[in-house]
């Protein structure tokens, strides 16, 4: 199993990605799952998940605004406090923001979204670094997105401030990666692409009706892009970014994992 015995904390849970990195990291055999998000129903609803599963996992959910750093640092103190450590830390908390042209773009809505996007995904961060540098060892993955990649245009506009902010994110999280190395702590980047799941679910929803058109008729210009042919889904997501936290990738570090089903392909 791809996280055998290691205590995984996950930040952004809630109906898309978040809780399927959770339930995927108790599925790889994680012996502790630490939940992290602001809405106490959402990690109600995750460690249910987990616990149907019947598996040995432990849960630990704290309501966490990652914007605050004390209630970071109280995360990790808790996780700390039950488990003992904390083997890996899977940033997937995000703010969107609007879709909107960069000329007319509302700044301070940006500085929100890099607010949670960036600096709260760093306190976070920073409130792991010192308990796994004093174990020598720990991994860290950052969910990213295809948009810093790929600039995405709605018909409302675009997803500017929320790639600009991914793109800073990806900037630090190869700094931290050369610093943290020779303490022997990996920092990567998951790069998300279009991913079927409850968010783009009710785009494609929102999306057929504005238009007066079928979902099919919606999604299938966008398979259309996807070399594999369809939208992968966010439980397949899940377990390619937890991959970059298990043991099988020892030897990465700093590296960007571009998961889009080959919409997108780095030269």
């Amino acid at each position: 199993m791809l996280l055998a015995d290691k205590v995984v904390i996950v930040s952004g849970i809630g109906p898309g990605l978040g809780v399927k990195l959770a339930v995927a990291a108790a599925q790889e055999g994680a012996r502790a799952v630490v939940l992290a998000a602001r809405t106490p129903q959402k990690l109600a609803d995750a460690q249910e998940q987990i616990q149907a599963l019947g598996t040995s996992c432990e849960t630990l959910a704290v309501a966490t605004d990652i914007c605050e750093r004390a209630q970071c640092e109280r995360l990790v103190e808790a996780a700390i406090d039950k488990f003992g450590r904390i083997d890996a830390l899977v940033n997937s908390a995000y703010y969107h923001g609007n879709f909107e042209p960069v000329e007319s773009a509302d700044l301070d809505e940006w500085q929100r979204v890099v607010n949670t996007n960036l600096i709260g995904t760093m306190q976070l961060t920073q409130a792991v670094i010192p308990s796994m540098k004093a174990r020598g060892q720990g991994a860290i993955v950052n969910i990213n997105t295809m948009a810093t990649r790929k600039p995405a245009i709605m018909a409302a506009g675009g997803e500017s401030g929320y790639a600009a902010s991914k793109a800073a994110l990806a900037a630090a999280t190869k700094y931290l990666a050369a610093e943290l190395g020779s303490s022997g702590i990996r920092v990567n980047s998951a790069l998300m692409g279009w991913m079927w799941g409850a968010p783009v679910q009710g785009y494609v929803e929102y999306a057929a009706e504005q238009q007066g058109v079928s979902q099919e008729e919606i999604i299938a210009p966008i398979a259309r892009n996807i070399p594999l042919g369809r939208i992968v889904t966010d439980e397949e997501c899940a377990r390619a970014a937890l991959f970059l936290v298990s043991d099988y990738a020892s030897a990465v570090t700093g590296a960007s994992l571009d998961v889009n089903g080959g919409e997108y392909m780095p030269a």
